[in-house]
């Protein structure tokens, strides 16, 4: 299993253009550890399933590590 973030903030459009609709506070993405073709620039290569396409750029600021099993 992929590292696991949660989203502190809600990521917008306007913020960035790539992604289809605005991506929540509280939802949990994944580090995406697949080929990304050079595509992503400062933050971080994320999918909404662990270890599956598509992939997207998320800021760094906007995402925490998310808890492990353990800790919830």
């Amino acid at each position: 299993m992929g590292d696991r973030y949660i989203v502190n903030r809600a990521v917008t459009k306007d913020e960035c253009h790539w992604l289809d609709a605005t991506v929540p506070r509280g939802t949990a993405v994944y580090k995406y550890t697949g080929v990304t073709y050079g595509c992503i620039g400062s933050g971080i290569a994320v999918s909404m399933r662990d270890g599956e396409t598509p992939f997207f750029e998320m800021p760094r600021d906007a995402m925490d590590p998310a808890p492990s099993k353990e800790d919830e």
